[in-house]
């Protein structure tokens, strides 16, 4: 009786077919009626409601109706999926909402890659449909990719099988659907009801777009997305928790007191740099400190690589391979999610390690933690640099000139050194070296130029990546092939005056 009377006050159904359910059910005629009467208050209730603020509004229509509504309160412009006959009633919805537009894909793979690529280039929200299970687990490299990576984005497949017929091994039926995605999503939930539908999608978005980003995934039933209902439909910012955290004061004076009096610091960047818009905060950073900056693997470059205190990225992912410097002191890790791919940790014990980023569950697993700084990284840097700029002495700022000038030195080398690929006796060689392509490609790009990397181990040469204006590397750091394609359509979707180039290898275009 419960789902019943939801179902009523919902508006899914009508007066008679609620009375006529109840009957069913065994209760006799006036019985029925009597809860029809208790009932109509409340009904009443929710009519009223339907003067709404401008935030929340009631809206009747079929679930996928309802659908298309959540998601443009939920700031949603583009929609990217394969068509299915099960979602038709979400197309028919599109029809009269031309602020959603949606981008039709040749696969459920190469669709998941186009919309996390817009994702990350245009830090907008966005959905990707599959066709039920059989499309979902097409998509779920790129569901991989997007975990890894903390990538915000919402997968949605329906369930072929019916609220009436579920559970009897159907045509594309697996039991519990939404369980096989969870070790990869921060959310994954079934709607149950139609009118649960919109709060369902809110919470996918709310999940995946609250730090740290992640991806999440929505399902329900496919008969609901042809049930009438009435439902309430939310703007994001009225869930949005706004997670833009501040570090602790106490830490930040810790964290300024080690970077002042180390002999050798190191700054270690990562994609939150870029995500929050800091990457200007942290080249103030190190330019205060004199600190020679470096970065390991990640999605984004998030400093400027011709800066003269870059000092390129270790070879061995670890910052004992690096030629310069050798044994700092004092390491802080600035937004980078520092994956561990050999026994010994990325920084040596022997260092003093702050650790700044938004991802507080990842703290302390691998490496010890001096100071931690669990922080909006843009916030933390402004906190972080006022902080030093307290305390820093006249000799301690002369000591930070030194020191850039001692990295600036082997900048430069560094610099020289790297231009001899040139010089290689295989130059000219046919086929082509994988060196003399990437060179070559960097002669011709613009300068401000997206580079799509997906080429492997291949080495980049010549690109200088600047975000700062210039040209910007989309790295494939979850590493399941076949991104490549699609993410370079879904960056140039996000920013179509800017050149996109494609590098793809390691078996990822076939």
């Amino acid at each position: 009786m419960r789902e019943l009377v939801a179902r009523y006050l919902s508006r899914s159904i009508s007066r008679r077919g609620f009375l006529k359910g109840l009957t069913t059910a065994g209760i006799s005629l006036a019985s029925a009626e009597s809860i029809l009467e208790s009932l109509v208050p409340i009904a009443r209730a929710q009519e009223a409601r339907g003067v709404a603020p401008e935030a929340v509004k009631m809206v009747e229509g079929t679930g996928a109706e309802c659908f298309a509504e959540q998601l443009i309160a939920s700031g949603v412009k583009y929609v990217f999926g394969n068509s299915a006959s099960e979602d038709a009633q979400f197309y028919e919805a599109l029809v009269d909402r031309p602020q959603l537009k949606y981008i039709l894909t040749p696969h459920e793979g190469p669709g998941a890659a186009m919309a996390a690529g817009y994702v990350k280039a245009s830090g907008e929200p966005t959905i990707v449909m599959q066709a039920a299970v059989v499309g979902l687990v097409n998509a779920m490299g790129q569901m991989f990719n997007a975990f890894k990576e903390q990538t915000p984005l919402v997968f949605y497949s329906y369930r072929t099988d019916q609220t009436r017929r579920s559970g009897r091994d159907g045509f594309e039926e697996v039991a519990n659907q939404e369980q096989i995605v969870q070790p990869m999503t921060k959310y994954s939930w079934l709607a149950r009801r139609a009118e649960m539908i919109p709060e369902t999608v809110r919470r996918g978005f709310k999940a995946a777009w609250t730090p740290p980003y992640g991806p999440t995934y929505v399902s329900w039933h496919s008969d609901l997305n042809d049930e009438k209902t009435y439902a309430e439909i939310i703007t994001q910012d009225k869930v949005d928790p706004r997670m833009r955290v501040r570090p602790n004061p106490a830490e930040i004076d810790r964290a300024a007191k080690l970077l002042v009096e180390a002999k050798m610091p190191l700054m270690i960047v990562g994609d939150e740099v870029y995500g929050a818009k800091a990457v200007s905060k942290a080249v103030e950073l190190a330019e205060l400190l004199g600190m020679p900056v470096t970065q390991v693997r990640q999605i984004y470059a998030s400093f400027p690589e011709s800066h003269p205190l870059w000092v390129g990225g270790p070879p061995a992912a670890r910052i004992a391979s690096l030629d310069f410097p050798k044994n700092p002191d004092v390491v802080i890790n600035v937004g980078n999610k520092l994956q561990h791919n050999s026994p010994q940790p990325i920084v040596a014990r022997e260092a003093k390690f702050i650790d700044m980023r938004n991802d507080s569950g990842s703290m302390g697993n691998v490496m010890n933690t001096e100071v931690p700084l669990v922080a909006d990284v843009a916030y933390g840097l402004d906190d972080l640099k006022a902080a030093v700029e307290g305390i820093m002495t006249s000799a301690m700022y002369r000591k930070a000139r030194e020191r850039a000038q001692e990295v600036g030195r082997f900048s430069e080398k560094a610099k020289a050194l790297r231009a001899l690929v040139a010089k290689n006796p295989e130059w000219s060689r046919s086929p082509m070296l994988a060196d003399r392509v990437t060179w070559e490609v960097a002669q011709f790009a613009d300068k401000d130029a997206i580079i799509v990397h997906e080429a492997g181990s291949v080495v980049l040469h010549g690109f200088d990546f600047n975000p700062l204006g210039g040209r910007e590397l989309f790295f494939y750091y979850g590493a399941h092939l076949g991104s490549g394609v699609g993410t370079a359509a879904g960056v140039k979707l996000a920013r179509p005056n800017r050149q996109v180039i494609c590098l793809v290898g390691d078996g990822s275009f076939v």
